[in-house]
């Protein structure tokens, strides 16, 4: 039966090389621990290099900007297809309850109109007229907005604003995009509303992100959104009704949604 000096010879390099086995599971442990910190401040835009300049000040968005400036500005007074859709859309019904009651009226002047039904006539054109005069301001001005809008549709400064309006946007996308990218890679330090818009980047297939990113950046550069922690600034109002408004209201809504998505 060995002695005790005898096991402990024999269990002290087994020990030995738990103890160096530890030592390097310990290293390894943090080395890995560091590269998932690198990793983690790239994916969450904390990056260690130098502040990503993604405003419209930056070089490759200032011309861009102004651009998209000058056909904001051209689109103040031009309807949004669906405003003037509905503009038209009242007026048509004013002009309808008029020539209704025209119609009528005509019936009840010709004589021809029997005596049973001359009450009932006489009862739709006291109908029509309530009628045509609860529509008749909304009418007016409708007719008055549809009226102006057709006007500045057929300026030449405005169409060629909002012509070169929708090429720069376009534009603004694959510079965003590219922009985005480079500041990945170098591991530039992202601003807060980039972390706090998109979060860390998505696993296994990042698309989706990068696709957010881009429209973020590009939304901020296109209505000039500088506000350092809410990504989308404030909540814009479509009351106007002109185009720049209603085109900025549902791109406001669409990446709402995609960043609340993101969100985990």
């Amino acid at each position: 039966m060995p002695t005790e000096i005898e096991r402990l010879d024999a269990v002290e390099p087994i020990v030995a090389g738990l103890v160096d086995g530890h030592a390097e599971l310990v290293a390894e442990l943090y080395r890995l621990t560091a590269r998932i910190a690198v990793l983690e401040r790239r994916l969450a835009g904390a990056g260690a290099g130098p502040d990503a300049g993604l405003d419209a000040s930056a070089e490759e968005f200032r011309s861009l900007a102004q651009v998209l400036r000058q056909a904001w500005d051209a689109e103040q007074e031009v309807l949004a297809d669906s405003v003037r859709d509905t503009l038209r859309q009242q007026v048509q019904e004013w002009t309808d309850l008029r020539a209704r009651r025209a119609d009528v009226q005509d019936r009840l002047a010709s004589g021809k109109v029997a005596r049973i039904e001359r009450g009932r006539f006489e009862h739709d054109v006291h109908q029509l007229d309530w009628q045509i005069g609860a529509r008749e301001t909304a009418a007016q001005e409708a007719a008055g907005r549809l009226d102006a809008d057709r006007e500045a549709v057929e300026e030449t400064w405005r169409q060629e604003a909002m012509r070169a309006g929708d090429k720069a946007r376009g534009e603004l996308v694959e510079v965003a995009r590219t922009r985005v990218g480079r500041a990945l890679a170098v591991d530039e330090r992202m601003p807060v509303w980039f972390t706090v818009g998109l979060g860390e980047i998505t696993a296994p297939d990042p698309t989706c992100w990068l696709d957010a990113a881009t429209d973020l950046l590009a939304y901020r550069i296109e209505y000039g959104v500088t506000d350092p922690v809410n990504p989308l600034g404030d909540r814009p109002s479509d009351q106007s009704g002109s185009a720049a408004w209603i085109r900025r209201c549902e791109v406001f809504a669409d990446l709402a949604d995609r960043l609340h998505a993101l969100r985990p």
